[in-house]
């Protein structure tokens, strides 16, 4: 078995805080290789001549992957958000991985959740419990909403991808722009390559008030242009992955479905918080939309025909809750 080497793509745009720790995490866990893509300079503390910059005024993260992989050095290729952290075990791991069989092109694992300052948390949002990456080989690689409810962990720290394969996919994920870890899910299931995932947590997923993802010491209206920012960022992703799905798998096929249906919902989110013909995207989210398998789309887009600050007030309420801590 050879050892392949590693780069860990560390991507960044505006945010310093964290940078440091990410960027030591990876050259403390063995990464050949550091790149640092980001739209600032300066240098990282306790890590100076042992990163390469890569600039990039881009804020998608898709851009800035895309030329992390392009920079890259290495066999493989790990990324790294800048307010997360691998775990001493990861790099050893990829290793491992792609070493043994040279036909895997993706790998993905759990995530540790832990505060702004390192400490550990218990988060109870569907992104980060629930999932079983060890049923992976028991769900139909065709049918993309069991695998993302229920077995894929993914995250954008967690995703690990062979540099050789990823360089063929940089153009539509340029396209795409954002939500990259579901974008390389979705290009190593459409390749019908090798994927690994694994119930292991090689990173630290820091949760904090600057993190899109959720929204904890946001304000309503902070809530609504965030979520109308996110929404529409994600509502591109899923235009581009529906887009490839349907020329790989046709127009019918479940991955195509899944992924038309979710892009109409992150439109819907986007006009509504953003009060661009709100009622009108949600008479689309209803014919056009996943339906009752997610019942809090369907239930925004009822109370969004009556009264769209009503469903603007409970869609902040519900991410209080999904993203609330233990």
């Amino acid at each position: 078995m050879t050892a392949p080497s590693v780069t860990a793509v560390v991507t960044a745009h505006d945010r310093r805080e964290f940078l440091a720790r990410a960027v030591r995490s990876a050259l403390d866990g063995g990464a050949d290789e550091v790149v640092v893509v980001r739209n600032f300079s300066g240098p990282i503390e306790g890590c100076e001549g042992r990163y390469r910059d890569v600039p990039c005024d881009i804020p998608d993260t898709g851009e800035k992957e895309a030329r992390g992989v392009e920079a890259s050095t290495s066999d493989v290729v790990g990324f790294l958000d800048d307010d997360d952290e691998w775990e001493p075990a990861k790099v050893p791991r990829i290793r491992e991985v792609f070493g043994r069989d040279p036909g895997v092109v993706y790998f993905v694992h759990c995530q540790r959740p832990i505060d702004r300052d390192g400490q550990p948390v218990t988060a109870v949002h569907p992104e980060i419990q629930g999932k079983d990456p060890a049923r992976f080989a028991q769900v139909d690689r065709g049918d993309l909403q069991r695998l993302v409810d229920e077995v894929w962990p993914g995250n954008n720290s967690s995703t690990v991808v062979r540099r050789g394969w990823a360089l063929e996919w940089v153009g539509s994920l340029r396209s795409a722009g954002w939500a990259c870890d579901l974008f390389w899910f979705v290009a190593a299931l459409l390749s019908g390559r090798e994927l690994e995932l694994s119930g292991e947590t090689l990173v630290r997923l820091r949760l904090h008030e600057r993190n899109m993802s959720q929204t904890r010491g946001a304000t309503p209206e902070e809530f609504r242009r965030r979520h109308g920012e996110s929404s529409a960022r994600f509502a591109r992703a899923y235009d581009v992955l529906t887009a490839l799905a349907r020329v790989r798998r046709g127009p019918t096929a479940p991955m195509t479905r899944f992924l038309a249906e979710g892009a109409v919902a992150f439109h819907f989110f986007a006009d509504l918080e953003g009060g661009v013909r709100p009622r009108s995207a949600a008479w689309r989210v209803l014919w056009h939309g996943p339906g009752l398998r997610q019942r809090g789309v369907v239930g925004s887009a009822l109370v969004a025909l009556v009264t769209p600050a009503g469903a603007r007030r409970l869609l902040y309420r519900a991410s209080e809750r999904r993203w609330r801590l233990g």
